[in-house]
């Protein structure tokens, strides 16, 4: 007989999974930070008909701008559901005083002969009955979520509530087969459909926060950074606040245009806005710096 034996497949690494858990997280929270990063630069820039597309916005550039976008009570946030989740890992369920807890009440509650028909009296009755109520509050919300968003058009609703309906629900009404053989595919199609949920909710923030950025900009506009252009020709800038005046001959450039305010340079060109700009006279002007034209940056 022969001494060697067979060796099963190596144990996976503690450290191993916990940095594939990392990667991925990080992955995923690059992609959330760059399309936030995105939807605010287009709401920004897209309320003066420009696109960040056009505007050579890099992946960095989204990145830091989705930063800006987190409040503090979303980092609250975050951390109490890391806390919730934490806990749940501690079993606190199996201590002294939680058992002594739910030791009383169940004695309590089986003095009353139509509450102790309800009370599960094994592990695995228990076990059935957490199970059954989270289907059942999976089928309910998930059907709160659906008629909500069916009735959208009609009916006014949140759809931030919404959307967390439809990413929980099917969490919940997945969960407790998730183990089984059948139960894999829906709850992976679940966690699919929570991170679509997530990343639609998160573009809805940054949109929103990018227009009112840019009104707020708007409403801002006569102390902005002014633009004053000079020009050998004479230039098509008019528009509410812009005035057009003739230099002395002899000079470098033969028209100033003044009453200009900036709303961002990229890479040497210029897009400006008539000081007066209002949606209905909606002029954004795109000029670069040539032999023939100059453009001279002041305080607003």
């Amino acid at each position: 007989m022969s001494d060697d034996v067979t060796s099963g497949p190596a144990p996976v690494s503690p450290a191993r999974g916990i940095t594939g858990q990392v990667a991925a997280n990080a992955s995923l929270l690059v992609a959330v930070l760059v399309y936030m990063g995105w939807a605010y630069d287009n709401a920004l820039y897209g309320y003066f008909h420009l696109s960040p597309i056009d505007l050579n916005v890099g992946i960095v550039e989204y990145m830091l701008v989705s930063l800006t976008l987190f409040r503090p009570g979303l980092v609250v946030i975050a951390v109490g559901v890391a806390a919730v989740t934490a806990v749940g890992t501690w079993n606190l369920d199996r201590t002294k005083f939680v058992l002594s807890v739910a030791s009383r009440a169940g004695a309590q509650a089986s003095s009353v002969p139509a509450v102790w028909r309800l009370i599960p009296q094994s592990d695995t009755e228990r076990a059935q009955a957490g199970r059954r109520l989270l289907i059942a509050a999976g089928a309910a919300i998930t059907a709160t979520a659906v008629t909500l968003a069916s009735l959208a058009s009609l009916v006014p609703t949140s759809t931030y509530v919404t959307l967390l309906l439809l990413g929980g629900g099917p969490l919940l009404l997945t969960w407790p087969t998730r183990a089984d053989r059948h139960g894999r595919f829906p709850y992976s199609l679940a966690i699919v459909v929570a991170a679509v949920c997530a990343l639609w909710a998160a573009s809805l923030y940054a949109s929103s926060t990018g227009t009112r950025a840019a009104q707020q900009f708007v409403h801002n506009l006569p102390s902005a950074t002014s633009a004053v252009v000079y020009s050998a020709q004479p230039l098509a800038l008019s528009g509410p606040g812009v005035t057009k005046t003739r230099l002395p001959a002899g000079s470098e450039y033969h028209y100033e245009y003044q009453g200009l305010r900036l709303l961002t340079i990229r890479s040497g060109t210029y897009y400006l806005l008539p000081v007066g700009w209002y949606r209905q006279f909606d002029l954004t002007y795109i000029l670069t710096d040539s032999a023939q034209i100059r453009i001279t940056l002041l305080s607003g």
